[in-house]
């Protein structure tokens, strides 16, 4: 079904949860360059200031790959590249990593709820699934459904599902930081220097 079905729309983060991740990001950027002055081989080099922590970074570049894939990678796809993906004869639902997906047909689907008038919506399958698509432009969503005949109720009644689920998104994403940040303290990602 890749090739052949012609993608109409893609969502993206919320607005709110790009400067979460970007704050947590700062973070780590801001400890990683820190924690260059404490390796005992920068010390060698005799050169202090941001240029220095980059020249040694080009030169032990071991640490740098390991922030690089733990923090820049993750958060640029959470960011930018993840959302679900509307199709012309369906929707890709991104369960957290590009292998997950599920694609869904708009024949599978019964019906759509308002959560909340402007940012998300859960979308329900004849089989029970529960979607749960939030988008800075949720209107759009609500317009591809519409055009595929999907019934669809637009009284937002049902904030405490939603408040739910993005609690359950920020505990995990605190919770990832600072078991990350933990492992990183405690020396498993360093290399040799």
């Amino acid at each position: 079904m890749g090739a052949t079905v012609k993608k109409m729309y893609k969502t993206s983060m919320l607005n709110s949860f790009r400067l979460l991740i970007l704050a947590i990001t700062i973070f780590f950027f801001y400890d990683f360059y820190l924690g260059t002055y404490s390796i005992e081989k920068f010390f060698t080099e005799r050169e202090y200031g941001p240029l220095a922590v980059l020249k040694f970074h080009y030169r032990y570049p071991a640490e740098f790959i390991s922030f690089f894939f733990l923090v820049i990678v993750p958060a640029f796809y959470y960011s930018l590249i993840r959302g679900v993906k509307f199709c012309e004869k369906g929707f890709y639902y991104n369960r957290g990593l590009p292998f997950m997906n599920k694609f869904v047909p708009y024949s599978e689907v019964k019906s759509f709820k308002l959560l909340h008038p402007k940012v998300a919506i859960t979308i329900t399958s004849q089989k029970g699934d529960l979607f749960v698509v939030a988008d800075n432009d949720i209107e759009r969503v609500i317009a591809i459904l519409d055009q595929h005949n999907i019934a669809g109720n637009l009284a937002p009644d049902e904030y405490v599902k939603l408040f739910t689920n993005f609690k359950k998104f920020i505990y995990f994403v605190f919770a990832f930081t600072i078991v990350l940040f933990l492992i990183k303290k405690l020396g498993v990602f360093q290399m040799g220097f």
